[in-house]
Order: C-alpha cells, then structure tokens, then sequence
C-alpha cells in the first residue's frame, strides 16, 4: 500500500496537477478577501450593531499635573533598634550628625557574689555591623550619665530635646574610634568571635556605686530608677556614621566558684552586663545645623529635594478640580490604572561618599503621615504608598488607582466609600519595609541611614512630575 501511495503521488506531480494547485490558490485567495471586505464593513461588526450609540465604552489615556515643593521635615519618629552615632557632611544637603539617648536593661533579682567587694575594670561596648562614609575617618565620643529618666510611655522625636534629660555633668566614659575599626588586627579580625565594636572604659566611681547599692537591681524598673541610662554623642570628627546594633556595659570582677562539696575550687574573673534591649527605651536624635543654608544655596523651581534621616522630604498636590462632581476630567469614569511618576536624578555621582537615593518611598496623606509611623502601620494602597526606586528608569511609580476610583465615588456620591476621607495633598518619604523571621512585611519605619536624592518638579520645563491615568467611559 505505502508503495502504490508513493507512486500515485509521483505521476500526478506534472504540469497539470501544477496548474490545478494554482487554481485552487487563487480560489481561496478570493475567498479570504471577500471575507475581508465584509469584515471591514461596520454594518457586519458583532457587538456594535446590537448596542446602543449610548451604551459603547471607549478607553482614554491622559496626563494630569500636580503641585510639589521640598518641605523641611526636622522632626521624625525614629522607631529602630539601631543607634545611630556620628557626623557626615554632604556638597549638597550639608551636615547630618547623629546621637543617641538609651536606657540599660537589668535582669530580675540579679546579684554580685557575696565574696565581691571591689569592681577590677568597667567597660561600654558598642557592637556595630555596618557604616555610611569614610572608614578611617576618626571620631571622639563621649557617654554622659542622664540625669532625669526617659518615659516609657512616651513617643520620642529625632528633635528630642536632650537637655531635658542630660546636663552632661556626669561623664562616664570616652574615646574614640574609626568605623573601619583600624585598631584590630588581620589575625583577631579572622576569629570567629571577632565583632566590630567601639570599647569605652567606665569611670570606676560609677562601678563602685553599683556594688554598693544591691538594691538597685532587684527588678528592671528599680535598676532604671536609680540609673537613668546614658547618652551617647560625639564632640568632634565628621566623615562617617555608625550604626549600633547592641550595646554592653560590663563590670569585670574576680569571684571563688566552690565543690559540690563547698569548698572553694577556682578563682574566675567574670563580669556582670547591662544591655540595651527591646524591653528598654532608646530615642534617635538627629541634627542638620546648616541645612538652611545649603537649601538656599541649591534650591531650583524644576527640582524638589529628598534627604533623610530627618531632613527635606517632598510635598505633592494633586488637583481637587479633577475629580468634581460632572465637569471633573475624572468625574463618572472607571480608572483603568492612575500612576504618579516620579523621575530621580541622583547628586553628587562622581563623589566616593555620595548618597544613594532611597530604595523605597512611601507616598501618604499629609494628614497621616505622623500617626502613621507611630502605629506600626503598612502602605494600604488607599491611603499610603509605597514605590521602589528604578536604577534602570531612574524613577519612583506610584499605583494610585484605587485612591482615585474612591475619589471620584466620594465626589460623584456613588459606591460604598463612607469609610474614606477625601484629600489631596501627599507627602513623600524615604521608608524601609520590616520584615519578621517570615519575611512578612509588618511594618514601615523612616529610614535612619542617610540618603538622597533630587527629583524633578512639577515645574520641570521638559519632564515635570505627572499622573498618568487610562480610564474607560460610557457614552
């Protein structure tokens, strides 16, 4: 059978079968540009001959301009677990310096030995992973005694008032450091226990004070009481920033361990510790002394400045006349998507210290922005937002499409929108995302590193800052 097949196939394969393909080529061609034309005719159209003129939906793509300008933003709420200790100066924005207030904490019913009658040594440790700036650049810290204790119910601004709680008469201990820790060896820098750590000898009278008074450290509360906890500065240096993840003080002392029988074994030298913990209050502060001068001498109408921690953030209005009531551009239509572009020219890139500009933004009602931080509150998309910067596009896009659906609801009494208050006037701020051991995102927090970066205005003659909006409408 397959050879008859293929000797059929072979005789018919001649001129006139040739002509036959061509024929039928040519009837089919015919037949696909007469179903072309029909196609083409609007009255053959399935959809639009059955619906109504008012009915048909059509799809709109506009832009719309908003209002921005650089606001001076001193005071944040600093919620992180990190201290941050230094003082860097910028080109452009000018100088940041750094410090802290802390408390220590005290384990329940803790105790000296009884056969401790003296403190040999004391010392603060200040453990550190990571660093903005220059390495070797050298600071003088010192560590002062608070006099008056921090509340613990009480929210703490980077503006804190130190003087309310420090008079600085009570120095404690002193020394200085370089955040490249230039001091230790390649050989102890390759142990495993090695750590970066700043290491500050205490004043022996504060240690000696402790000992005498047990009852200081019977519980947590009355070991804050009679020792308020510290404060934590540098007088001179600049060039870098440290970030203290946990700070020790210890109290070095020699004790007798004993048999099991109870008799004296080995003399041991050991140390009692006092951390900062999450149990304890910490307060970020954080300063830029000539920041008005640095503005004045930078500001541009087609430029808005973005520099944290604690310093220019950026102010956007986006134009109530939009979403009115029937003669809004928005009014009575379903918004497809409404994206807010922001373009970012980073400052300062041919500067070995320049900063980066902020990995995330978050873009919130101006109204909001304080209690938002302060109630370990995440971006909702109606209210807040949050837009990762593009290294690739050099921009930061906001998905405000939700928030302008409510809007118009709101303005046009339409839809289920009792639980949203109109606004229209945005703040946008340097952010990081906290995440638990699940990597679940669980809340915001201002960015305590610093960073920067100018964006273009809403008066920027060639790319000013926009909303770019796809809706679709009835007829």
């Amino acid at each position: 059978m397959k050879l008859t097949m293929i000797s059929t196939t072979r005789f018919w394969n001649n001129d006139c079968f040739k002509q036959m393909n061509k024929n039928f080529f040519l009837s089919l061609c015919g037949l696909f540009l007469l179903t072309a034309l029909i196609s083409c005719n609007d009255d053959n159209l399935l959809g639009s001959s059955i619906q109504p003129d008012q009915d048909k939906i059509s799809v709109a793509y506009d832009t719309i301009h908003v209002k921005s300008e650089t606001v001076v933003m001193d005071s944040v709420f600093l919620r992180n677990s990190v201290g941050s200790l230094g003082e860097f100066t910028d080109p452009t924005f000018g100088t940041t310096k750094a410090d802290f207030m802390a408390q220590m904490y005290c384990a329940r019913n803790f105790e000296f030995p009884d056969d401790v009658h003296q403190i040999d040594s004391a010392f603060i440790y200040m453990y550190y992973s990571s660093w903005f700036g220059d390495s070797t650049a050298l600071h003088h810290v010192n560590v002062y005694e608070l006099n008056n204790p921090l509340d613990e119910n009480r929210l703490y601004y980077s503006n804190a008032d130190v003087d309310k709680y420090c008079d600085k008469s009570k120095l404690i201990a002193q020394g200085s450091f370089t955040t490249g820790d230039l001091y230790s060896t390649d050989s102890v820098r390759a142990l495993d226990i090695y750590h970066q750590v700043v290491k500050l000898p205490v004043d022996p009278e504060l240690a000696q004070r402790f000992l005498k008074h047990p009852e200081y450290f019977k519980t947590p509360e009355e070991f804050q009481k009679n020792f308020n906890g510290v404060y934590v500065t540098t007088d001179y240096g600049n060039g870098s920033i440290l970030y203290v993840s946990q700070i020790d003080m210890e109290l070095c002392y020699d004790t007798w361990l004993y048999s099991a029988s109870g008799y004296r074994d080995s003399l041991v030298v050991t140390g009692a510790y006092f951390p900062t913990t999450k149990e304890v209050k910490q307060v970020n502060r954080v300063k830029h002394p000539d920041l008005s001068y640095y503005l004045q001498k930078n500001i541009a109408d087609s430029l808005n400045f973005i520099y944290t921690p604690a310093g220019m953030f950026t102010k956007v209005t986006i134009p109530e006349s939009i979403f009115a009531k029937q003669t809004g551009k928005l009014s009575g239509k379903t918004i497809s998507k409404l994206n807010m572009e922001v373009m970012a020219t980073q400052l300062d890139d041919d500067w070995d210290f320049a900063m980066d500009p902020p990995e995330a933004m978050l873009l919130i009602n101006a109204a909001d922005a304080q209690k938002f931080f302060e109630g370990y509150n995440l971006n909702d998309g109606v209210n807040s937002f949050i837009a990762n910067y593009s290294s690739t596009d050099n921009n930061y896009i906001f998905d405000l499409s939700l928030y302008a659906q409510k809007m118009i609801h709101k303005m046009d009494g339409t839809g289920d929108v009792d639980d949203f208050k109109p606004f229209t006037e945005m703040i946008m701020i340097p952010v990081s995302v906290v995440q638990n051991a699940d990597e679940d995102n669980v809340r915001v927090d201002h960015v305590i590193a610093p960073c920067a970066v100018k964006i273009r205005s809403s008066k920027h003659a060639t790319d000013p800052m926009r909303l770019n909006v796809v809706y679709t409408k009835s007829n």
